[in-house]
Parts: C-alpha cells; structure tokens; sequence
C-alpha cells in the first residue's frame, strides 16, 4: 500500500495484518454517506436484565392477588379482630367472587399458567365454602306454622304493605321491627288488626299472631339512650319492664300454637359502624347480651327472628347460631345468600330466624313492599 493512501474500512497494513486503529488508538471514517450499524439487541450498559414485558407483569401480580384472595378464604378466622376489621372484612366475603372472576379472566388474557393456578385455586376455595349456598336447601317434611319478619324502618307505606302482605302469604306469625309507637297506632296497622286476632306492640316491635300471644317482655341489650335498666327486673337483669315506647333492643313473646308454646326473641340490633372505638363494637355488645339471655332461657321451643344485623359471615354470627345451639332457617332452608339489605341492591343478609326445637323447612326473601329503601321481608316455614 502506498504511503498517504487513506486506509478504507476492512483494509489491513503490514505482513502481520494489524488494524492501525488498534495501534494508533482512533476509529476508522466511514465514506460519506454510510450510515452507522444500530446496536445490537441486549441489555443497557450499566443496568440489569431487561425489564419484564408488560404480559408477564401482569401475570405476577393476578398470581399474587389470587393467593391473596385464597388465604384469606382460608384463614380469615384466625385472623384477630382488632377494632372489628375483621369482622367488617368477613361480612363481605362472598362478594370475592366478582374479583376472583375478574382475576381469573385476567390470568387468561395473560397467558400466564401461575397466574391461572393461583386464579384457580382462589376459585376453588370459594366454591368449597360458598358453593353450596347456590343451591336450594330445605326439608320435604310439611311445615304448620309460617313466620313473615321485616323492618319496616318507621314508615307506613312499608307497614301497609306488610298489612296486606301478612294475609296474602298466609302468615300466621307477623314480626315487625322499627315499628315507631306512633305508626303502630296509626291508620297503617288497620289491615293487621283485622286479619290477625291477637298482636301486641311494645318499644319499637310489633307482633301479629293468629294464636294467642303472652309473656310479652322488654329484653334489655344495653342499646337505648334512656334509662331502661332502671327498670330491670333483679332476678333476670336482661328483662325489662313493659315501659311503653323504650327502645331496649328485642322483645320476648310466647306464641302458644298448636303444637305447643314458641318463644320469640324479636330483635333489632343495632346497625354496625365504624366509630372511634372501631367497627361495631355496640351492635358486638348487643350480640353478647341477647347470647347470654337466651342461653339462659330454658323454653324447649325457642325462636330469634328480626334485624340481627349480623352477615351469616361474620364471626359474630356463631354467638347466636351454634353457639346457643340455634339453626339459621336461611342456612338449613334458603336459596342462594338471600340478601335482604339494602332493598335497592340487596348486598348482605342482615335479617333471620334462628329455631331450636323446630326444623326450619322454607326460608325466602320476598319482593320490596311498595319501594321500600330499607330491608326486604323475609317468609320462614317451620315444622313444630
């Protein structure tokens, strides 16, 4: 090569074929015109591994919620109750179907077989614990005595509902809660006079029966602002005296039917929510003490019916199911969760009739009473 002729790309100088870039230290021109080759695929100078795509980021976090979902399924129970969170989380739980589905669709648009396990197995626990409330439950044994129960919350358009409801449905026990002193002198209880024989009203409830009804006592659950404990009576502290239009929390009543008498506990626990000492302790408190007053109650026929405001969910339910040795008439005879509030979209089950010495063979939630914007009424058939 001849000295001053400029070294063109590829081209090598002397026997031992060195680049003179290497020697000399600079980069070889590029004839004009010639663009650069891009760089390569791989990893950025001074970074890790390349970023995750966005299907696979997807993927992992659907994985993580699924598991989440499962293990709180699981082990929601174990959970401590700190400030009711719990209990306020438990009330909720066969809503996590909607987000199991959601997941579980997503997991598929992912294409990502962890996350379609964790999906999965989410959905499995689900069905395991919820499932069979889907279907129909019941006994085929004939009933003898129908109980129709709602919270009427103060208003006379649901109580004259309820009025020609009641017959219409053959009721033979009617039990109504947030029944004002006022509304049940009014106009609007006419048509449950007339069709039932007996009934009596105290504090906020009111029962219609057409078997005679006695024993009609005040339960005390610490819930009233006014001093009704004064009035307890010393032998059982849980019973109150008939004071008339005391708000205590439940009324005790004996049905005396033909099979013998029935014991009602007609109850309005009080609304959970979130306060300063955290989520229902109040209605928590009136829970325990309706517990133990029934517990101590020794009537072989015995049922609670009304506004309990407690999800079958909730941990709180126990206290008054297996706990008093009680049988949900929703759990042994409904159909599907039987939501009964609110009445516009009915999201969870706050009204029941819990029975010992019976056997609860048809529970269902009836139609809302002329737009009703409280509860829904709910119709329990039981064998005596």
């Amino acid at each position: 090569m001849e000295q001053g002729t400029p070294i063109l790309p590829g081209q090598r100088s002397g026997e031992d074929g060195v680049d003179p870039s290497d020697s000399y230290g600079y980069e070889p021109t590029l004839p004009y015109g010639v663009e650069p080759p891009a760089p390569g695929p791989g990893p950025v100078v001074g970074e890790g591994r390349p970023w995750p795509s966005a299907r696979r980021q997807i993927g992992t976090a659907v994985a993580v919620l699924g598991w989440a979902i499962a293990a709180f399924l699981i082990g929601h129970r174990f959970l401590p109750d700190s400030a009711g969170i719990a209990s306020l989380l438990e009330t909720w739980l066969p809503w996590l179907a909607v987000p199991t589905a959601l997941l579980l669709i997503a997991a598929l648009a992912a294409r990502s077989l962890r996350a379609l396990f964790a999906t999965v197995a989410a959905t499995a626990v689900w069905l395991g614990g919820y499932g069979p409330q889907l279907f129909p439950r019941g006994d085929p044994i004939p009933a003898n005595l129908r109980v129709i129960s709602e919270d009427v919350n103060a208003s006379s358009v649901e109580l004259a509902g309820v009025g020609q409801l009641g017959p219409n449905q053959h009721a033979d026990v009617v039990a109504l809660e947030h029944l004002t002193p006022a509304l049940a002198t009014s106009s609007a209880s006419q048509n449950l006079n007339a069709a039932y024989g007996y009934h009596v009203t105290q504090y906020e409830f009111g029962v219609w029966s057409r078997y005679p009804i006695a024993d009609a006592r005040g339960v005390d659950l610490a819930t009233s602002t006014t001093a009704a404990a004064d009035d307890a009576n010393d032998a059982n502290p849980s019973l109150v005296a008939a004071v008339p239009h005391v708000v205590v929390g439940a009324l005790r009543v004996t049905v005396t039917t033909p099979q013998g008498p029935l014991v009602f506990y007609v109850v309005h626990i009080p609304q959970p929510v979130l306060g300063d000492q955290g989520f229902a302790k109040v209605r928590d408190e009136a829970v325990t003490r309706l517990a133990k007053t029934v517990s101590a109650d020794a009537a072989p026929r015995l049922a609670v019916v009304g506004d309990i405001n407690v999800a079958q969910t909730d941990r709180r339910f126990s206290q008054l199911s297996s706990g008093l040795g009680l049988t949900s008439a929703q759990a042994a005879a409904g159909s599907g969760f039987g939501f009964t509030w609110p009445a516009e979209f009915p999201a969870v089950r706050l009204d029941d009739l819990l029975l010992r010495g019976g056997t609860p063979v048809r529970s269902v939630v009836l139609p809302a009473l002329s737009g009703g914007k409280s509860h829904l009424p709910i119709e329990i058939d039981l064998h005596l």
